[in-house]
């Protein structure tokens, strides 16, 4: 009996041995921003079809931008990926992830995605991290307002980082 033990702790002490949960593998990362909605629900229809004309790149094949990602910056995984969006007066709180699902919520100071601030759901493994996020928006500048947004973003690894 023990015999047959033995090999299957070896095995689990081998696979505890890899990466940790949320860890990324290093390399060349495409992140690709798309708007899937932007809604105005104050604005005339004129001004309807110019927001989605303007939106149109955005809405379409959307923004990418390529980055070399170190070991450092893998092993600290997809919580620290995710913060990035933490710029200027916004942070990320609640977050949790485990087993390649993520969520939190970034709220922002400025009061711009509201009280409940912008949520973000999304999956992850070491090679790809797929994020939707949603927020209503409040500008006075806007027709009634308020603005809702959905987008997605999509980061994959593509190879090794481009010397």
């Amino acid at each position: 009996m023990i015999r047959n033990v033995l090999p299957l702790a070896a095995l689990a002490m081998l696979a505890a041995c890899g990466k940790a949960d949320g860890e990324l593998n290093p390399g060349n990362w495409k992140t690709t921003m798309k708007v899937t909605s932007f809604e105005v629900p104050g604005a005339p229809a004129e001004m309807q079809k110019q927001i989605k004309d303007r939106m149109a790149m955005m809405m379409g094949q959307g923004q990418s931008t390529e980055s070399c990602m170190t070991p450092e910056q893998a092993k600290a995984g997809v919580r620290d990926f995710s913060k990035k969006s933490q710029q200027g007066n916004c942070t990320l709180d609640p977050y949790s992830q485990g087993g390649g699902k993520m969520s939190g919520t970034l709220k922002c100071t400025n009061g711009m995605f509201g009280a409940d601030g912008m949520k973000m759901e999304g999956t992850y493994d070491a090679n790809k991290v797929d994020m939707a996020m949603s927020a209503d928006i409040n500008q006075p500048a806007l027709p009634g307002g308020k603005a809702s947004i959905k987008m997605s973003v999509v980061s994959e690894r593509t190879g090794d980082c481009k010397k």
